[in-house]
């Protein structure tokens, strides 16, 4: 083969690829890319439509379910008092302790506040300690759950204080316990979000009788 044949091989080769370069640079290329947005365009659609379906069902679970969540909702308004009602509290309180079988039994009241994302309603923290032990302390938490006033534990401390006299030490331990919680009422004619003033109670409760709750109630 002469070189001006080899010349034209080559030219012909160069051309050739010269020509591919530009199908993809102005046709394929494009063309895949454009592919590849319809891509990602359709698996955003069929994320969408995932997300409208669990959304469409997560609406009729509700609906389904609407009744008894209101059902629920009347039940737990009717645990929450108009006032603060927290010598009374202190009775329930006791009441479930001597059930409980714990001792030394104290509840502290802090100060109301508004709830945190607002609302037409006010939180009373309190502060209960007694002495018991472990299996006690269940039982005690159990009944404060099914408290006929709602209330909710955030916090249970509690050290042991003394060793148990059973073939079981570890689990008769006296506990030293410490649980803060916090209960709630709902005024009338309050702006929402705003924590009435309460009447001053004593700082620390060690107990009073039935009689003079409702002696103080009645004043």
């Amino acid at each position: 083969m002469g070189s001006r044949e080899r010349n034209l091989l080559v030219i012909g080769a160069v051309g050739l690829v010269a020509l591919a370069v530009g199908f993809y640079v102005l046709l394929l290329g494009p063309l895949l890319e454009n592919l590849d947005q319809q891509a990602e365009a359709r698996e955003e659609r069929e994320a969408r439509l995932q997300e409208l379906q669990e959304e469409v069902a997560r609406l009729e679970e509700v609906r389904r379910n609407s009744p008894e969540l209101q059902r629920q909702l009347l039940e737990l308004n009717k645990r929450i008092p108009t006032q603060p009602e927290f010598e009374t509290l202190v009775v329930q309180i006791e009441e479930i302790a001597s059930a409980a079988e714990v001792t030394q039994t104290e509840v502290v009241r802090g100060d109301p506040e508004p709830p945190e994302g607002g609302g037409d309603f006010t939180v009373q923290p309190i502060t209960m300690s007694f002495e018991g032990t472990y299996e006690e302390l269940q039982d005690f938490l159990t009944r404060a759950d099914n408290l006929a006033r709602l209330m909710a534990v955030n916090e249970v401390n509690y050290e042991v204080s003394g060793e148990g006299t059973t073939a079981a030490p570890d689990i008769e331990q006296n506990l030293l316990v410490e649980i803060e919680a916090e209960v709630y009422y709902q005024p009338t004619g309050v702006p929402d979000g705003t924590a009435p003033v309460a009447p001053e109670p004593p700082e620390t409760t060690t107990g009073t009788s039935p009689e003079e709750d409702e002696a103080t109630e009645g004043e």
